[in-house]
């Protein structure tokens, strides 16, 4: 992936949530109204697999997985024209779908 700036989406049957992420060679760093994410990319073969450590900044908002204020994410996903499109999973939530949509910040 490109290092810069995304606007994010991300769903599962609980929730949907934006964020922004920033991404800096192979690390990851973002937020959202309620978490904040850091972590690390790994690309092979055109496929991108992101390993996220979540932890909830704000005590009153939870999670798209629920109520969860630490936990691990990891994703896997491509590229998709402009945008990048991931599946994954939590591991305090690993029967919960996550889908995530990444594109490009305008600046």
């Amino acid at each position: 992936m490109q290092s810069g700036l995304y606007l994010t989406r991300f769903r599962t049957p609980l929730d949907d949530a934006g964020g922004v992420i920033y991404i800096d060679g192979d690390r990851v760093y973002g937020g959202d109204t309620g978490m904040y994410y850091v972590g690390e990319i790994v690309s092979e073969n055109g496929e991108i697999r992101v390993r996220l450590r979540v932890r909830q900044h704000d005590p009153g908002r939870q999670s798209v997985f629920g109520d969860h204020s630490d936990f691990a994410l990891t994703l896997t996903g491509r590229k998709k024209g402009a945008e990048y499109a991931f599946e994954g999973r939590a591991d305090k939530a690993p029967s919960l779908r996550f889908d995530a949509t990444l594109r490009p910040a305008p600046l």
